[in-house]
């Protein structure tokens, strides 16, 4: 009986190791399949959101004065104020980037968050 249970082990073991790798090749395989399929469907990061567009959250209790403030010193315009006093989607008037933009923004601790303009397309 003893002889038994030392030759199963082995087989047990290389079992466990089989199933091991065939979950790691299985996953991997999926992973690079997945990844050609979404490839053409993948966009630019320029052309995923409004160049020079920003939309900015302050914080509660920000006065008009001093987001007026924050916006004339980064050089920022409003296109449209969507939750008054809090949620504004603006447009970068100088020739600074996006990224550039919302990293100075963010410096701000009134800025709540800043993120690009992105573009949302429906599927045809």
């Amino acid at each position: 009986m003893s002889h038994l249970r030392a030759q199963s082990a082995p087989i047990a073991q290389h079992i466990v190791i089989f199933t091991c790798l065939s979950a790691v090749w299985l996953s991997t395989s999926c992973d690079a399949t997945a990844g050609r399929a979404l490839e053409p469907s993948i966009k630019s990061p320029v052309s995923r959101f409004a160049p020079h567009e920003i939309l900015i959250k302050f914080k509660d209790g920000v006065s008009q004065e001093r987001i007026a403030f924050i916006l004339k010193t980064n050089q920022i315009e409003v296109i449209a104020e969507i939750q008054r006093g809090y949620l504004y989607h603006v447009r970068i008037a100088s020739d600074r980037s996006v990224a550039s933009a919302i990293t100075q923004l963010t410096s701000y601790r009134e800025i709540e968050y800043a993120e690009p303009n992105y573009r949302h397309e429906t599927q045809k």
